[in-house]
């Protein structure tokens, strides 16, 4: 008993842009599940790895510290993408930057950017659980909460992000969301299997629906110059399924939450960054002006909440 390996530790992350070391949560163990949150960025997963193979895909070059961050067009969130297993994106702006009423808004919102207050971590059966919360203010009395517990069944090898989202403003306001859930090599190649139900598929930048094969269609690295998006409607509470025959990995992905209809997939298959993201969202990434016009757009009232569960559950086959 007195050898067996902690799941929970204290550590810091060199910040390669200021040179701050940022206080992280390593939770989990080598040769199981294994990942790093950041309670700076509203818990968002730096990194995971399941039996010592890496399942994300991170930017090391990337930014930490929320301190770097200004909501400014792409620019400032791109200075601190570090991609990771999780970015959260919203909450009043998920996708392209727009300028609505005097305000602009930047690319993916102001969320992973914001430090957690109320941290707690525990460990009970071989489960560990962080919880926080982010509060995100905006001049106008704007303020939406985001409550969040992760908890990683160490057993199963499962993870579950909870969320509570909630409109702590006096007036109604949009709510947007998306979950950046990105793969990288080596579980990311070109003979990586994904599978899912979708029933539309439309390319972000043509606005034309594809098909299933084109969605789904892995490159290998440098096999394209630029990334490509889609947003689908895909059954997430099923779930979608990426497996790799070389590593013998497969990786069930669900989500469910009275609001999360759609779901984004990032194709990103440059030398580097390498990467796919799967992302559970509220809304396509748009950007709220878009997502008015289209009639997507949600609105909560004051003290509304939404709930969303997003697993992951990871198997050597």
């Amino acid at each position: 008993m007195g050898n067996e390996e902690k799941l929970i530790k204290h550590i810091t992350l060199p910040d390669p842009l200021s040179g701050e070391n940022i206080p992280a949560l390593s939770l989990g163990s080598k040769d199981g599940l294994e990942f790093i949150t950041i309670p700076d960025r509203a818990l968002d997963i730096y990194r995971l790895r399941y039996q010592g193979v890496t399942i994300s895909h991170t930017n090391e070059k990337a930014g930490i510290s929320p301190r770097n961050f200004t909501e400014q067009g792409v620019e400032g969130f791109g200075r601190n993408f570090f991609v990771g297993f999780l970015t959260t994106c919203g909450l009043c702006n998920a996708g392209r930057p727009c300028e609505e009423n005097g305000y602009s808004f930047g690319l993916h919102g102001c969320i992973s950017n914001t430090p957690c207050t109320n941290i707690e971590v525990w460990e009970e059966n071989r489960k560990v659980t962080v919880r926080g919360i982010a509060d995100e203010l905006h001049e106008e009395g704007v303020h939406m909460r985001l409550s969040r517990e992760i908890t990683a069944d160490m057993e199963k090898s499962q993870l579950f992000i909870r969320d509570t989202v909630e409109n702590c403003s006096s007036s109604p306001q949009p709510y947007m969301m998306m979950y950046h859930i990105n793969f990288g090599a080596p579980f990311l190649s070109e003979k990586l299997l994904i599978d899912g139900q979708f029933s539309y598929i439309e390319n972000r930048d043509t606005g034309c629906l594809e098909k299933k094969e084109q969605l789904l269609r892995i490159g290998a690295p440098g096999s394209e110059e630029r990334e490509s998006v889609y947003y689908t409607r895909s059954d997430m509470e099923r779930g979608i399924t990426l497996y790799n025959p070389d590593q013998q990995i497969q990786a069930l992905l669900c989500a469910k939450g009275n609001g999360l209809e759609w779901m984004g997939i990032w194709k990103n298959f440059l030398l580097s960054p390498y990467a796919i993201g799967i992302e559970p969202c509220v809304c396509p990434g748009l950007g709220r002006v878009n997502a008015r016009k289209r009639g997507v757009l949600v609105t909560l009232l004051p003290n509304e909440k939404r709930e969303n569960i997003v697993s992951l559950s990871l198997n050597k086959l």
